[in-house]
């Protein structure tokens, strides 16, 4: 369950929330305006709710003040209810109840205007479209799956008034209620086998870019803060340190303040403290040197020209015997050093994707300019031999990234792909 609003403008009889209830077996709303969001009235939409399906075995809900009250949570004692709340901004924990939320307001405004400010009055008319309609998770309309049979809606009623159906045989209710058993255990095989194709289709698209994050307890941490205090405030704050691991996705962090110093915090609002002290020099070049170290030699004062090592042209810097060794590595390398791609003999390397469905992102377009620069380069690697024609349903758009400045001022492009 969660709470829409306020809604602006309320409704003439000062309606301004809305209570929503969604079954996750069924995907069946139920949706109660209220004026406000105290315990009380929440409570009692909510028995309005239950004295016509039942008291629920478990309920999800945000950590609102109204749902978190001693209220509520003795009424939930009294009525053995398991009652269980999201992880803080994190509404993907209870992700049913927030789309419906979404289709919910656009419900309301595709209404004309002159009806927005009595939507409340229209309300059962806007849910009723809602239930019966079929779900793509589970193929059946919530109502389909609630009651046992499709919902008698205005385009049946149309059908009825133009095949002008005979009456039918009254049925016996031994026969009614075997009929609705049967009906009801197809309807629930089929709902789980296109829930299960679904669900496995949105984790294969939501994997494409997740990674699996772990932190160990005693390690320090960003903390994501949705809404920033100060407009010009960073919205990571911290670093914090991870006090314990609650579960494969939440953490228990040490914030430090009086008054949240402890508070479970979802992985995907956490990122890794890397501190400063922490970091190694790798490479010393040319342009920034240790202190007293010697200056890294020129060993060559241009590039060479024709891309052979027989058109290098030594720096003035090196003796005769140093540039007679120089280019004796240099020949007997000359392989290795030439300007021109080629191919390695040595190793090959294999990407075993197994069974998993090939990944085809599609290309973006590009300028005229750019278009033709890719037929260059494809065309030039063709002949060199490091690239090949594919037919593999795997496909990566390419990048084209410019070389650096060299000597004469001239810029190359080359292919970037993101594997």
């Amino acid at each position: 369950m969660d709470i829409v609003g306020p809604l602006e403008p309320h409704t003439a009889s000062g309606n301004q929330y809305i209570l929503v209830v969604v079954d996750h077996a069924t995907r069946y709303p139920e949706a109660i305006p209220l004026r406000s969001t105290i315990a009380p009235a929440v409570a009692k939409a909510l028995i309005g709710i239950f004295t016509r399906v039942g008291f629920p075995k478990e309920v999800v809900s945000d950590r609102g003040t109204n749902f978190m009250s001693a209220y509520l949570k003795h009424m939930w004692n009294e009525c053995g209810v398991t009652y269980k709340f999201t992880t803080p901004y994190h509404p993907q924990t209870n992700g049913l109840v927030e789309r419906f939320n979404k289709t919910l307001k656009g419900m309301i405004m595709g209404l004309p205007k002159k009806l927005k400010r009595r939507w409340d009055v229209l309300w059962p008319c806007l849910l009723y479209a809602y239930r019966e309609v079929p779900q793509k998770g589970v193929g059946f309309s919530p109502f389909e799956l609630l009651f046992g049979h499709p919902v008698r809606g205005p385009l049946a009623l149309v059908k009825e008034g133009w095949e002008r159906p005979l009456h039918e045989p009254k049925q016996d209710i031994v026969d009614y209620v075997l009929g609705l058993r049967s009906r009801m255990a197809e309807y629930m095989e089929k709902a789980s086998k296109n829930l299960e194709a679904s669900q496995h289709l949105q984790r294969f698209w939501y994997d494409q870019k997740a990674a699996m994050v772990e932190f160990q307890p005693g390690q320090k941490v960003w903390v994501l803060e949705p809404v920033a205090p100060r407009a010009l405030q960073d919205r990571w704050s911290g670093p914090y340190p991870v006090l314990e691991k609650k579960s494969q996705a939440t953490y228990l962090v040490d914030l430090g303040t009086s008054r949240t110093p402890k508070r479970v915090i979802h992985v995907s609002r956490l990122k890794l403290f890397h501190d400063r002290a922490d970091v190694n020099l790798l490479m010393v070049t040319d342009e920034d040197q240790e202190a007293g170290s010697e200056p890294l030699p020129d060993l060559l004062s241009t590039d060479p020209k024709d891309g052979s090592v027989d058109g290098v042209i030594y720096s003035d810097t090196l003796s005769g015997q140093q540039q007679s060794d120089c280019r004796k590595v240099l020949q007997q390398f000359a392989e290795l050093f030439s300007l021109t791609p080629g191919q390695t003999h040595l190793c090959t390397l294999d990407v075993d994707t197994g069974d998993s469905m090939p990944v085809k992102n599609k290309i973006s377009r590009q300028s005229d300019q750019v278009k033709e620069s890719i037929k260059v380069e494809v065309h030039k690697m063709l002949e060199l031999g490091v690239t090949e024609h594919s037919d593999s349903p795997w496909a990566s758009p390419v990048v084209l990234v410019p070389t650096p400045h060299t000597k004469d001022g001239k810029r190359e492009m080359r292919f970037c792909v993101d594997y």
